[in-house]
């Protein structure tokens, strides 16, 4: 398949927001967090007033690799990955913290890669395993 203009096919990925937005639209109440569900290919997290929790620990389906971008504003984005799974973190920060507290997974021990691309402006950007 190609995606060059004008060849008619696509390989187009697929794309979730996460917006944490929890004094403007929450009003006291607490959202529910999916457990299991599909993962797309790229994933965008936004925290503004509210934090960003995006569990990949539990899920359906999960690609081999997965995209993330994390804006971390005033608040912020914690991912939460199973064991085996190996976090590439790189961002920029202004007055925040970017984590990666996840241990490092050989190449054949891999079972899914997550590249994430943090923001952090008064807020922190975490990775984590779950559980700890």
């Amino acid at each position: 398949m190609s995606d060059q203009p004008g060849s008619g096919q696509s390989t187009g990925k697929r794309r979730r927001w996460f917006l944490g937005l929890e004094p403007i639209f929450e009003a006291g109440r607490k959202g529910k967090r999916a457990q299991t569900w599909n993962v797309e290919d790229e994933l965008i997290a936004v925290a503004l007033l509210g934090d960003v929790t995006i569990d990949l620990s539990q899920t359906r389906s999960t690609p081999a690799e997965v995209a993330i971008e994390a804006y971390a504003i005033l608040r912020d984005v914690d991912v939460l990955v199973a064991g085996g799974t190996h976090v590439e973190l790189s961002g920029g920060v202004v007055r925040g913290d970017l984590r990666n507290e996840v241990p490092s997974v050989s190449e054949e021990q891999r079972e899914h890669v997550v590249r994430i691309q943090g923001h952090s402006v008064l807020g922190d950007v975490t990775v984590r395993l779950v559980g700890r």
